[in-house]
């Protein structure tokens, strides 16, 4: 064989792959992308409707309890109770509400493929001043109205100060564990939507 038929061949080996090869592995790469994010659209679906239900249940407790509290402090701590049970589903369906585009090309589906992702993790990162802060407050309020003295003020017992100790530990730990699993979870789907839309733009 001849140098020339040589480097034909190798050519021939290595050559790029031709257009609609490319289109092939890029509607795969696409269809995969769906279904993953169908499939946590569901998973989040899910989390939002048992949240949702949650704190809405919750509403009529805190205002039945109102009628029984003790003073001040503790109906201040069933009002924030009330208002975070209010917030949360407010919060929740906000983070679904996605401005779509008229287009329905490829394009636009992967923007809005990208925007609800990215508010996804922006709002798992935050889960702890969002969502358990301040039912952490209004629990210390509505705690510590139960323990006030007939001078109107507080008595934190041991066992009281474990429990806030506690509390603060599992605010600080749940935010660190939901920032990692935000990035875990959300931060690689959205650069595979990045490189999507890259292969797209050349």
């Amino acid at each position: 064989m001849k140098l020339d038929d040589l480097k034909t061949s190798w050519q021939e080996q290595v050559k790029e792959p031709t257009e609609q090869e490319y289109l092939v592995a890029l509607s795969d790469a696409l269809n995969q992308l769906e279904k993953e994010t169908s499939k946590l659209d569901k998973s989040i679906k899910r989390r939002d409707f048992l949240e949702i239900s949650i704190a809405l249940l919750l509403i009529p407790v805190w205002c039945w309890k109102l009628f029984y509290s003790a003073g001040l402090m503790q109906t201040v701590g069933l009002i924030v109770l009330i208002l975070a049970c209010i917030y949360i589903p407010y919060k929740l369906l906000k983070a679904k509400r996605i401005k779509a585009p008229k287009s329905s090309s490829v394009v636009d589906f992967l923007r809005v493929e990208k925007q609800k992702l990215e508010n996804q993790k922006k709002l798992l990162e935050t889960v702890a001043w969002w969502y358990i802060s301040p039912i952490f407050l209004g629990i210390i309020l509505v705690t510590l109205g139960a323990q006030l003295d007939e001078f109107g003020v507080p008595h934190i017992n041991p066992q009281m100060w474990s429990y806030y100790v506690f509390c603060i530990l599992l605010v600080i730990g749940t935010h660190g564990l939901n920032k990692r699993s935000a990035k875990k979870q959300f931060s690689p789907m959205i650069n595979k939507v990045d490189q999507r839309l890259k292969e797209l733009a050349n």
